[in-house]
């Protein structure tokens, strides 16, 4: 595992910085480490020989701390053909990596591993750093040749000690906070733990923690949230030490008592332009790179007042930077210690944000599937209804193909009494209405026969006058047999209209059975139509 690998690396370079004085114990201790750390049966240091021949000399690990004498030429070793080629080589149960600086080769790790069993791509990039580790060593041993350079190389290493340990836990702890981002995808959620991170002293360290998100249509910086370090330790609790990096506390009561805290709400209230010329903030976002602010400063800009508002000393700005946008800005300040904010802690600020955005990216990427998704399931329901509705259209265009058969039977007939009925007779109006009530089934049929087909309108002139005039012909009696009085007040001279004389007849037609079926009681029903511009 990566975090088994820096631990390893770690010790390493701390036996190597604790042994500068005794190298001879140094690396016996390093290669006791390794054979333990690791489970190998066998680790090896073999020394090349002055004239660069061959192996003189070689370490056990498994044996006391003393050099042994061996004559090993190079061209007839596993050691030899890895100490040539610079590379790393497997035989067997025997691996090999070469322990060599820039502009000396010093000699080979050698390693006898148990039976059956191989290195991973991630022992091997271990394995090489630790080489390096024995190089650099071996190479101080070769350059310390007075007392003087001697305690001068010793503080340089020193020095490089206390750096290098200061690297491997920005990285084991930017790790561990990757991990914890990583497990979330949901953005409330992924928030929350960035600023609890970012403040509790396992974490970030930093004693308050601000995100301002960026709204480039309104030209201005939000405040979204703030997190102090107690308030964090909601999120991160310190009792449970590390095993709350893997399962933070992220509940949605949670978050919404770190929103409730005094300083989340100042958080909130405050709105910067988004103007790089007006505060740190926006700078921040428009130079892409993290910006640092050593006090409040003078007058009346919006540094000033957002510093007043929040009670800001020295703060430090980080845009979260998105694939091709800034998502927002992270703040982050120490108010009672009241220190500068180093370059170290400046560095790692970066790249804490840089790893914020990237998990916030993928939330929002995920949103935008699962709504994309959604959208999907929603056409796919609405296709499958507009399939049931298909159906349903050609079998009631089925249905009304057969029925237009006997309606035409009826309709003939209804037509043939008309013509022999006595003229005024009480035969002849009734069949006149069965007539045209088979027209109107008639047309009713061809609109459900329309009903899976493309609709069409055929425009003709159309004398509104007269379609009026057939639609009340068809509804009079039932208009009159439910009491109700009709007034037609029709313009004479109606000009003609450009339409669909069918459908125009339908729907008026519509309109006064809808009219007469809601007026149960009686009442006037008032048909008008008249010429006007719109």
């Amino acid at each position: 595992m990566m975090r088994d690998s820096f631990d390893v690396l770690r010790h390493v370079v701390r036996l190597a910085n604790c042994g500068a004085a005794n190298h001879l114990t140094c690396f016996h201790g390093i290669l006791d480490y390794l054979v333990h750390s690791l489970g190998l049966v066998e680790a090896s240091l073999y020394f090349l020989d002055d004239e660069g021949d061959g192996f003189s000399r070689v370490l056990h690990a498994t044996g006391p701390p003393l050099f042994r004498n061996c004559h090993i030429p190079l061209g007839e070793s596993l050691q030899g053909e890895v100490l040539l080629s610079r590379q790393p080589k497997a035989e067997g149960t025997q691996v090999a990596f070469a322990v060599v600086t820039r502009f000396r080769e010093h000699g080979v790790l050698s390693l006898h591993l148990v039976p059956d069993t191989r290195l991973s791509p991630a022992d091997f990039s271990l394995l090489e750093a630790v080489s390096e580790e024995l190089a650099s060593l071996a190479q101080l041993q070769h350059d310390v040749e007075t007392e003087k350079e001697r305690t001068f190389v010793l503080g340089q290493l020193q020095a490089l000690s206390a750096e290098n340990d200061r690297k491997y836990r920005e990285i084991s702890l930017l790790y561990r906070i990757s991990r914890a981002m990583h497990s979330t995808l949901r953005l409330n959620e992924l928030v929350h733990l960035i600023l609890s991170a970012a403040t509790v002293k396992e974490g970030g360290g930093f004693e308050r923690a601000m995100l301002f998100t960026v709204n480039e249509r309104s030209g201005v910086l939000q405040g979204m949230l703030g997190v102090t370090r107690k308030a964090a330790r909601m999120v991160l609790p310190k009792a449970e030490g590390l095993d709350s990096w893997v399962n933070p506390r992220m509940g949605v009561d949670v978050q919404e008592a770190q929103r409730r805290t005094v300083f989340c709400r100042q958080v909130l209230k405050q709105r910067l332009p988004l103007d790089p010329g007006d505060n740190a903030l926006a700078r921040s976002v428009a130079d892409a790179e993290v910006v640092l602010v050593r006090g409040p400063a003078s007058g009346q800009d919006s540094n000033q007042t957002f510093a007043a508002a929040l009670g800001l000393n020295a703060y430090a700005c980080a845009p979260l930077l998105g694939k091709d946008r800034v998502l927002g800005v992270l703040v982050v300040d120490n108010p009672n210690n009241h220190d500068d904010i180093p370059p170290g802690r400046l560095r790692f600020l970066e790249l804490f944000a840089n790893q914020a955005a990237a998990a916030m990216e993928n939330s929002m990427l995920l949103h935008r599937l699962e709504s994309a998704h959604q959208d999907l399931r929603e056409t796919q329901e609405r296709l499958i209804q507009g399939e049931k509705l298909a159906v349903l259209g050609e079998m009631a265009a089925s249905v009304a193909h057969e029925l237009r058969n006997p309606l035409v039977s009826i309709g003939g007939f209804a037509q043939r009494l008309c013509r022999h009925a006595p003229e005024g007779s009480r035969d002849r109006e009734y069949a006149g209405i069965i007539a045209r009530e088979v027209r109107r089934m008639e047309e009713m049929l061809t609109n459900i026969l329309a009903f899976s087909k493309k609709q069409m309108l055929c425009f003709v002139e159309c004398d509104l006058v007269r379609i009026i005039e057939e639609v009340i012909d068809l509804e009079n009696n039932a208009i009159l047999a439910a009491g109700i009085d009709l007034k037609v007040e029709v313009t004479a001279d109606l000009a003609k209209v450009q339409g669909d004389a069918q459908k125009l007849r339908q729907v008026l037609l519509n309109m006064v059975a809808n009219a007469r079926q809601v007026m149960a009681q009686g009442g006037i029903l008032t048909v008008r139509a008249y010429p006007t511009s719109l």
